[in-house]
């Protein structure tokens, strides 16, 4: 909601004409519906990870250099970008990737399709993604992720049955 709607005259209101160049929910809408950005907003949009990502997808339809240093300071972002724009590995944002259990299982799965040695740190240190990278991307014994899967009931019985068959 914006608060200039709610003011008889909004037009005089300090900041008005500015409001779609800095505020990120009103410059993520005019990305996400397919609108060109103006200078002042592309400005915007190259330091913001999440902007960075919906202008390289709605509107450039490809990669976005200038924004991919703020698309590689974010884990989810990172793994959108290297999915759904790159559609392969992006080396720049592995680097926070591989910080991120979740993500570092996904970016394996949808992105490696096999092992990410360089996640697998962070995917160990929780169960429910050391077991799912044990099923699902090593299909066997994961080593590192053992201590943590055994902390896990749940998880360490879903294991041993996995390691059993």
């Amino acid at each position: 909601m914006s608060l200039y709607n709610l003011h008889v005259k909004p037009k005089s209101l300090h900041g008005y004409e500015e409001r779609n160049n800095v505020v990120p929910e009103l410059i993520k809408k005019q990305v996400e519906s397919g609108k060109q950005p103006n200078v002042q907003q592309l400005k915007n949009i190259g330091s913001n990870p999440e902007l960075a990502y919906w202008y390289a997808r709605n509107i450039i339809k490809g990669r976005f250099p200038e924004g991919e240093n703020a698309i590689a300071s974010d884990p989810y972002y990172a793994y959108l970008y290297a999915t759904h724009i790159i559609k392969g590995r992006f080396k720049e944002g592995e680097k926070i990737i591989v910080s991120d259990p979740q993500y570092a299982l996904l970016y394996a799965k949808d992105v490696i399709k096999g092992r990410f040695p360089e996640g697998e740190p962070a995917i160990a240190s929780d169960p429910y993604y050391a077991y799912w990278y044990a099923t699902y991307i090593i299909k066997g014994r994961f080593p590192e992720g053992e201590p943590t899967i055994a902390s896990d009931p749940y998880y360490n019985k879903l294991y041993q049955k996995l390691l059993n068959k």
